[in-house]
C-alpha cells in the first residue's frame, strides 16, 4: 500500500500547486478589476452651509445634500482594450429649499486595476447643461488601486481640472473594516473671475466689477485597500470672490461627508469582496503551495521508501 500512497500523494501534492499558482496568476488578476455594470449612488450632506443665492445676490445659510450617481458605460468600454473601463458621474447638490445649487457630469476612462485616468474614449466634462466640455482626466478620478499602498496618489479635481497629492495619513476601523485614510489638501486659489453687481463684493457705482474666484478643499478619504474602493470621504470646501486677493464674498463655505447610510452600504458591500480577493491572492495560493509541497515531498520519501522495501 505504501508504494502506491507515495504516487497518490505527490499527485494531490502537485494538483495543489498548480490550483494554487492558477489562483494567484489568472484568477486574481480576473477578480481584481473595476466592474464593466457599475452602478452606485453615493449621499453626501453638509450642514450649516454659507452658500451664495443668486436669486437674492446675498449669502445665505442652508443645509446641502450631494447625490452622485456612477453608472457604466457598457457597451462603449466593450469597445476598448480588456483593461479599459467607462463610467459618467452625475452630481448634484441640493440646498435644504430643494434648490439645485449645482450639477455636473463627467465621462472618464480608466484603467480597471490602478484606477488611473486614461485619455481616451470621448471624456468629458459638462458643468453646463447639454454643453460638455473634452478634457484629460488625470489620476485618480473614482477609485484608488487594488492593494492600495501607503502611500501619495494623485486625485482629480473637478474644480481646478487637475490632479492633486492625495497623502497616506494612517491606518483606521471604520465600522469594523480595516481602511487607509489619506489626505489631500488644496490650498485656496484664483481659478478664474466672474463679473458681479458691485454691492456684491462691497464697491461702489452701477457697472458690474471683475471679481477673482477663489477655490479650496481638503479631502480626506477612508479607503479598503483591498479593493481600492472610497468607503467614506469629507468635503472642506471654500469658494469666494476676490478684490486685489482680499475675500468680498463667500460664494461656498461647507464641509459635506458621505451620510452614514451610504458608508454602511459601502462596508456591507465591500468588506466581503475585500476578503474574498485577499483569499484567492494570498490566503488559498500560500496555504495550497505549503499543503502541496508537503504533500508532494512526503509521496516522494514514502515513494522512495515503497521501492526500497519492494526490493528488499
Amino acid at each position: 500500500m505504501r508504494g502506491k500512497l507515495g504516487p497518490i500523494l505527490s499527485g494531490i501534492g502537485g494538483f495543489l500547486l498548480v490550483v494554487g499558482v492558477m489562483l494567484s496568476v489568472y484568477a486574481y488578476p480576473k477578480l481584481a478589476v473595476a466592474p464593466i455594470d457599475q452602478n452606485s449612488t453615493s449621499k453626501l450632506s453638509g450642514s450649516d452651509a454659507t452658500v451664495f443665492d443668486i436669486g437674492t445676490l446675498s449669502e445665505i445659510n442652508t443645509d446641502l445634500t450631494t447625490t452622485a450617481l456612477t453608472v457604466g458605460q457598457i457597451e462603449d468600454t466593450k469597445e476598448q482594450d480588456d483593461n479599459v473601463r467607462i463610467w459618467v458621474n452625475t452630481t448634484s447638490t441640493k440646498s435644504a429649499d430643494g434648490v439645485v445649487r449645482s450639477r455636473s457630469v463627467e465621462r472618464v476612462a480608466f484603467d480597471d486595476f490602478s484606477g488611473e485616468a486614461l485619455d481616451c474614449c470621448g471624456a468629458y466634462s459638462e458643468t453646463t447643461q447639454g454643453q460638455p466640455e473634452e478634457i484629460k482626466f488625470e489620476g485618480q478620478v473614482f477609485k484608488f488601486p487594488f492593494q492600495t499602498k501607503q502611500e501619495t496618489y494623485q486625485w482629480w479635481d473637478s474644480t481646478l481640472r487637475r490632479a492633486e497629492p492625495a497623502e497616506f495619513v494612517e491606518e483606521a476601523e471604520l465600522e469594523g473594516l480595516k481602511v487607509y485614510v489619506f489626505k489631500q489638501t488644496i490650498e485656496p486659489e484664483v481659478w478664474t473671475q466672474m463679473e458681479v453687481p458691485p454691492s456684491v463684493v462691497g464697491e461702489e457705482g452701477e457697472e458690474s466689477v471683475v471679481a477673482d474666484r477663489a477655490y479650496g478643499n481638503t479631502r480626506t478619504f477612508w479607503v479598503e485597500p483591498e479593493t481600492g474602493v472610497v468607503i467614506k470621504r469629507q468635503e472642506e470646501q471654500s469658494a469666494t470672490l476676490q478684490i486685489d486677493g482680499e475675500d468680498r464674498a463667500t460664494l461656498t463655505s461647507v464641509t459635506t461627508s458621505y451620510t452614514d447610510e451610504t458608508v454602511k452600504a459601502n462596508v456591507d458591500e465591500y468588506g466581503p469582496k475585500a476578503s474574498q480577493l485577499k483569499l484567492v491572492r494570498s490566503t488559498l495560493p500560500w496555504v495550497l503551495g505549503v499543503g502541496g509541497a508537503v504533500l508532494a515531498l512526503l509521496g516522494l520519501v514514502l515513494g522512495r521508501r515503497g521501492k526500497k522495501a519492494a526490493k528488499a
